[in-house]
């Protein structure tokens, strides 16, 4: 057994399942693991997160059924992990704002085999480029995509609305971001939002037209 590995019986947590895994990962896999989980369920999360108290902060409807929905299930105590089955409506808003506001725009993988994905035939080895951000803005499955609605995500309708989604989330970290939600939608204080996205913001009224860039060939 490594050494590492003998150090981590005695802690418990995520490192010590990875550092005791039946087949022994090498320093340099665990330190790919640890750089996957800090970058692909903290930073993410976080990002999620802003998007979700932006767009709470934009629909007082949105906010009060999940402060009602919060009130309802945990009243003035903490969140735990075993309420997170009782909020429904705080995972609509995730996964609608995870839609939205998807933390991967593009993906990439390779092609491990020859396949056929409807008329086009992907061979072994081919790199697969696609934009989840495309699939989750597609009209045809989302109308009014660039709409805020979390009742996309009731349970008539998520059948349907899921078959273009591309979850970049997993379980864990939708408990993650409820979690830290729910005080944030607790607090006696109403969250606001000072400014929106940079792209969205319109030009100022009386703003200066830039100068033409100058011609290199001159």
């Amino acid at each position: 057994m490594p050494p590492h590995a003998a150090r981590a019986r005695e802690r418990n947590g995520l490192f010590t399942t990875l550092l005791t895994a039946e087949t022994p990962l090498s320093r340099g896999q665990l330190q790919d693991e640890a750089i996957t989980l800090s970058t692909g369920a903290i930073e993410t999360t976080g990002t999620t997160l802003a998007w979700t108290l932006y767009e709470v902060t934009r629909s007082p409807e949105s906010e009060r059924r999940l402060r009602d929905e919060l009130a309802s299930v945990c009243s003035d105590r903490p969140l735990h992990y075993d309420d997170m089955e009782h909020l429904p409506y705080a995972r609509q808003v995730l996964q609608e704002v995870v839609r939205k506001y998807g933390p991967a725009w593009m993906v990439t993988r390779t092609a491990t085999r020859d396949i056929h994905l409807g008329t086009h035939r992907i061979a072994e080895g081919a790199d697969v480029v696609w934009s989840p951000y495309l699939h989750q803005h597609d009209p045809e499955h989302f109308p009014d995509p660039d709409c805020f609605a979390p009742d996309r995500w009731t349970p008539e309708r998520a059948p349907t609305a899921r078959g273009s989604f591309l979850a970049s989330a997993t379980d864990a970290a939708h408990v993650s971001a409820r979690t830290s939600l729910g005080p944030s939608c607790r607090s006696s204080c109403r969250p606001t939002c000072s400014s929106g996205p940079a792209w969205s913001s319109p030009p100022a009224p009386h703003a200066p037209k830039p100068s033409p860039p100058s011609n290199p060939t001159q």
